[in-house]
């Protein structure tokens, strides 16, 4: 369970990988909170085979130009800043600026195609999927956290979908984002997800690439 350190909003205002699917969504809704660096992470080598295992978030970049979204305006996110504790791989402490112009609802969907590193390079498109209602798979896979974002931009007031439009500073918001209890074994290897919010007309509104590397679980 995370924790909001403090946060501020403006008075107009009343994301691992698809391998995981329930997580692919909270990723996405949480890219407002994300950085395009992490601190306090050094790789480590990957062994082949699939297992127990752990999860851990390499990078979180906005897509290159090539593929970046016609409407930005609708989600725009700055200055993001994210800095992972040293003592809980899957608990991070999020900064960024957030200007959300329209409502999240259901009539958007979650796009994710993965793509796999080897040693001739990232193999695309080993994973597809398409998320619909990513409002309310949200809210039901991650209540918590759903609880924690409509505290820290709306003051507690939004229990429901759809997630208004918001602009906000996010300050040392900290949330525990673990995979799936259900998901006992994955792969090991590095991963790459393109992660696209796709509004009702087809359009993107925001895109990421985030990797991760799955490894083994580490003996407690």
């Amino acid at each position: 369970m995370g924790r909001r350190a403090g946060h501020q909003r403006d008075n107009a205002t009343a994301s691992p990988v698809a391998v995981m699917a329930k997580s692919a969504v909270l990723v996405l809704l949480l890219a407002a909170l994300v950085a395009n660096r992490l601190s306090s992470c050094r790789a480590e080598r990957i062994p082949s085979g699939i297992g127990p295992f752990r999860v851990e978030l390499r990078s979180f970049n906005v897509c290159p130009a090539a593929e970046k979204c016609l409407h930005p305006e609708k989600l725009n996110i700055e200055n993001m800043k994210i800095a992972r504790d040293p003592n809980n791989p899957y608990k991070y402490t999020y900064n960024a600026d957030v200007n959300v112009s329209v409502p999240v609802d259901d009539t958007y969907k979650t796009e994710v195609k993965v793509s796999r590193w080897s040693s001739l390079g990232w193999t695309n498109n080993v994973f597809k999927m398409t998320v619909p209602n990513p409002c309310s798979t949200f809210k039901s896979t991650r209540p918590d956290v759903f609880k924690q974002v409509s505290d820290l931009y709306y003051g507690g007031t939004v229990t429901d979908c759809p997630l208004p439009p918001v602009a906000a500073l996010v300050r040392d918001f900290v949330v525990e984002a673990k995979p799936p209890s259900n998901v006992k074994t994955l792969p090991y290897g590095r991963f790459k997800a393109k992660i696209k919010l796709v509004d009702p007309n087809q359009e993107c509104v925001t895109c990421y690439d985030v990797i991760t590397d799955i490894l083994p679980k580490r003996r407690q």
